[in-house]
């Protein structure tokens, strides 16, 4: 789904200058909507990798060179991820570098693109137009030079983003819920050096880093992952559980002693319902396996 971006990257446009900052006329998290079950923030900074696999997994023949040279335009990754048995639901905002001639050129139809027309009113009553492209039923847009989205909601996304570049009053009931929205934003626009995510539907997601299956009743997980400096295959990671039965939690702490091992971390009970785990250090390709869509 990313195979326009390869055109781009590769140097086959060379109008973007490297060295053009990273500045959106919208908060990229404003784009994502509250439907998804597990979120994730990705800078280029803490994992270009992880970006250039989730770009080489969904194009067949995308070298890993290649790959790596899409993911340096881009300086954020925002993903919001709905798993279910039959299908995977997802929003990716972006905060990145794609000048507007290279993307009308990129996705043409020769490239396997398709496109129509969004058009809006701006505040003054004038239309606005904006390209939504399609390639087997997964959306694309770039409503500014500095914003990508991409995934199976992409005409609301960019609704969204017009109202809001547009200073134009809406209603959505479907806005990312304010908890997640601040724990995925960086605090004062500096990054952290952190991946993190939030899981609302935790189960699954927390299955599948463990390799246990811990059947308590979540409310949410959320947490952040860093480098490790002494090794760069892994991650060193934190981990903050709230629970909805205060009386499951004393057996949940036991197990996640077990789970995650006494000698590197440890588990705290901050309150009757939540916990934190620190000191985690988990191998990078757990990560990969959730997020490689």
């Amino acid at each position: 789904m990313f195979a326009a971006f390869i055109l781009i990257a590769t140097g086959i446009f060379s109008v973007a200058c490297k060295s053009t900052p990273f500045v959106s006329e919208v908060d990229p998290l404003d784009l994502i909507d509250s439907r998804s079950a597990f979120y994730i923030r990705i800078p280029k900074d803490v994992d270009s990798n992880l970006i250039a696999r989730m770009l080489q997994n969904n194009l067949e023949g995308l070298s890993e060179v290649e790959a790596n040279k899409v993911a340096e335009r881009i300086d954020t990754v925002y993903l919001g991820l709905k798993k279910s048995k039959k299908s995977v639901e997802f929003q990716i905002s972006s905060l990145c570098s794609f000048p507007k001639i290279a993307v009308s050129s990129a996705f043409s139809k020769k490239n396997g693109w398709t496109s129509d027309k969004l058009i809006l009113e701006d505040s003054v009553g004038k239309n606005v137009s904006y390209t939504i492209y399609n390639n087997s039923g997964i959306l694309a847009a770039f409503p500014s030079e500095n914003i990508a989205v991409i995934g199976n909601s992409v005409p609301a996304m960019v609704e969204r983003y017009h109202y809001i570049s547009q200073n134009i009053e809406f209603e959505d009931n479907s806005l990312l819920d304010e908890n997640i929205r601040e724990w995925l934003s960086y605090e004062n626009g500096i990054h952290d050096g952190q991946i993190r995510f939030y899981a609302s539907k935790p189960q699954s997601f927390l299955t599948t880093l463990i390799g246990a299956n811990l059947n308590f009743k979540l409310i949410y997980v959320k947490g952040f992952l860093k480098n490790d400096l002494k090794n760069e295959k892994q991650y060193i990671t934190e981990l903050e559980f709230e629970f909805r039965d205060p009386r499951v939690v004393g057996a949940a702490q036991a197990m996640l002693e077990v789970a995650f091992g006494l000698t590197d971390s440890s588990v705290r009970r901050i309150s009757d319902t939540h916990l934190i785990v620190s000191g985690i250090r988990i191998n990078k390709n757990q990560l990969y396996k959730i997020l490689v869509l």
